[in-house]
């Protein structure tokens, strides 16, 4: 026993700590590095939820950004009356339609009219006058010519009309009436003249135009024109049986056109504010409305063939069906077109302004550049004085108010066309480079002003004079603050760094 107390006492005298001691300590400090690694966990778990929901966020806005573009347009296009009309007008001037025109104006007119059959009684009649057989020969050479004469001043008559100012203008007045009655029809009214049938065809009134027509022939000495009655009748535009659904989604887009664009722009916003890294979030929110607006695009292009397929021949020619799709869409497509270039812009934006490399190199450059040109508009006695102070102070309320004006002319500019978009970008950042510009930031501690300058002045980036016999000094702009949401390898908390020493520097 002697022995080995003998043995334990040097193996202490050693430097060798109890087993029982060091146990207890590793146990507390197990124990500690656990308690540093629970709020680490829970913050990436917090992290991947909030990560999860701006996701789902950001997807259903932009998911709802094309229904949101077409309820828009259905509501914004088709109940207003000078947009519509305009649209559509300048098919009158087109010359597939006024071909098909002049045909339907005539087969109106032969349906109501029997030229041959009028012609033929003419002839017989004057064959039962007392004439010559020579003049009955000849009569009856000339009954066909006459009626095809007649049949030729009918066309002639309605080309004439359908190619006149008088004609433009009645077809912008029969415009105006038919998208009246189009807004009755799809609201369920059957006392108008265009009507949705319950075999889902869609007409338009060809009265007004066959009235106009036989005034034309009347006055040009025909007076068998006056026996064409008044005629009720509407040419079919269009057949389907999802027309008579249309009643129903009219009715539901028309109130759904106003909120679902301000649920889609509100849910993405949602999740760009959810999200942890914002700046990466706002680009790729911005990317993927672009790209949802360029497949809006693509599926009003594939709409054209459809649309032309369910038309052509049964109900309109094929060029026909394609001039009046190309009228309807080019809002549509402007809209989407203009939607789809703010996505962009937010994306670019969101880049500029993150704590990317490429886009700090950028905001350096410029903030240099600005400067550099207060700092020689100072030497040249050239400040902006308090003016400068006061927009200093306020920059980054400047830099809200100019992002919200620019998103008010995106909400509230109607019609949304890409040149008012990229005029927008381009005063909002003229105006960005003016704040950077005419601000007036102070003094720099420890830095002297630049000679010939008052003192307050901003000396820029200008070097500062060195004293004789020392290194000159090169001054190097501040980094612009990093996003914190930014910013990688926070897993919990952490112990602060012992400060760096170094040996001090020989007098």
């Amino acid at each position: 026993m002697d022995g080995s107390s003998n043995l334990a006492k040097p193996a202490r005298s050693n430097g060798l700590a109890d087993p029982a001691a060091e146990i207890a300590r590793l146990s507390a400090e197990n124990a500690r590095l656990r308690g540093q690694l629970g709020p680490a966990a829970e913050h990436r778990a917090s992290a991947r939820w909030r990560a999860f929901f701006a996701a789902l966020l950001i997807t259903i806005g932009v998911l709802l950004a094309p229904v949101s573009v077409v309820a828009y347009w259905t509501k914004g296009y088709i109940n207003d009356t000078d947009r519509f009309v305009a649209s559509l007008a300048p098919l009158a001037d087109d010359p597939a339609v006024q071909a098909y025109l002049v045909d339907e104006i005539v087969a109106v007119v032969n349906e109501n009219v029997d030229i041959n059959t009028i012609t033929s009684d003419l002839f017989t009649g004057l064959e039962s006058l007392d004439l010559p057989q020579a003049a009955k020969d000849a009569l009856a050479l000339l009954e066909t010519p006459a009626a095809q004469g007649v049949q030729q001043l009918i066309e002639s008559a309605a080309t004439n009309i359908v190619a006149s100012d008088a004609f433009a203008e009645l077809w912008e007045q029969a415009l105006r009436t038919s998208q009246t009655q189009v807004i009755a029809a799809l609201e369920g009214d059957t006392s108008t003249a265009l009507v949705i049938s319950d075999t889902g065809e869609l007409g338009i009134q060809l009265g007004p135009i066959i009235a106009e027509v036989k005034k034309e022939l009347v006055d040009r000495g025909f007076s068998l024109a006056t026996n064409i009655p008044e005629v009720d009748r509407t040419i079919v535009v269009a057949q389907s049986d999802s027309l008579v659904q249309a009643r129903t989604g009219y009715q539901l887009l028309n109130v759904l056109g106003f909120v679902l664009p301000l649920v889609s722009l509100g849910l993405i916003v949602l999740g760009v504010l959810v999200a942890r890294r914002r700046s990466r979030t706002m680009i790729w929110a911005g990317l993927t409305l672009a790209l949802a607006m360029a497949v809006l695009a693509a599926g009003i292009a594939v709409g054209r063939i459809l649309f032309v397929s369910a038309l052509s021949p049964t109900y309109l020619p094929n060029n026909v069906a394609q001039a009046l799709y190309d009228a309807v869409v080019p809002f549509i497509n402007t809209t989407a077109l203009s939607v789809g270039l703010v996505g962009f812009t937010v994306a670019v934006v969101a880049y500029l302004a993150g704590p990317f490399r490429g886009s700090t190199i950028v905001r350096r450059a410029t903030i240099g550049t600005c400067a550099r040109i207060r700092a020689a508009a100072a030497n040249a006695g050239v400040t902006t004085g308090g003016f400068g102070d006061f927009l200093y102070h306020y920059r980054r309320l400047a830099h809200v108010l100019i992002g919200l004006a620019a998103a008010a002319v995106a909400i509230f500019w109607r019609p949304l066309a890409v040149p008012v978009i990229i005029w927008t970008a381009v005063l909002a950042l003229i105006a960005v480079l003016l704040v950077e510009l005419l601000q007036r930031p102070p003094v720099t501690p420890g830095v002297p002003p630049v000679p010939g300058t008052k003192p307050g002045t901003p000396s820029g980036p200008q070097e500062p004079t060195a004293a004789a016999g020392t290194e000159s000094v090169n001054p190097t702009l501040p980094l612009p603050p990093a996003d914190p949401d930014d910013l990688r390898g926070q897993t919990g908390p952490t112990e602060p760094l012992e400060p760096l020493r170094t040996p001090a520097r020989p007098e």
